[in-house]
């Protein structure tokens, strides 16, 4: 399970998921473009998708290549990696600081995450 994503670039740079549902919500005002889509597209690229690099040019632009980190728990053991918005084809296996310790390619990340949930082929 997605247990955190820790970004310096992000407003809130640490945001935690708990056991359950965990919901994205706007403000009382209900407003737009506060960055609920732009959230949701972090969370595609945490598990290996290319959409918040690729189709928000704005953010990339204006914030420029930044480092998101991210941890999983599965059966009570945390795994922890990063990924650099500059090289979308790879994906770092880190220690519990955020600490590169090898480097994989994106497809060998997404088969680790479906072995790590348990997906069949």
């Amino acid at each position: 399970m997605l247990r955190e994503i820790i970004c310096d670039k992000f407003k809130e740079k640490k945001i935690e998921f708990y056991d359950g549902l965990n919901v994205v919500l706007g403000d009382e005002q209900g407003s737009n473009s506060i960055g609920k889509s732009t959230f949701l597209m972090i969370i595609d690229y945490v598990y290996g998708g290319k959409d918040y690099v690729m189709k928000s040019i704005d953010i990339q632009r204006n914030v420029g290549a930044h480092i998101i980190k991210f941890s999983f728990v599965f059966k009570g053991n945390k795994y922890y990696f990063s990924r650099n918005t500059s090289d979308t084809e790879y994906v770092n296996i880190c220690n519990d600081k955020y600490e590169v310790t090898e480097t994989i390619t994106l497809e060998q990340y997404t088969n680790k995450l479906k072995s790590l949930y348990e997906f069949g082929d």
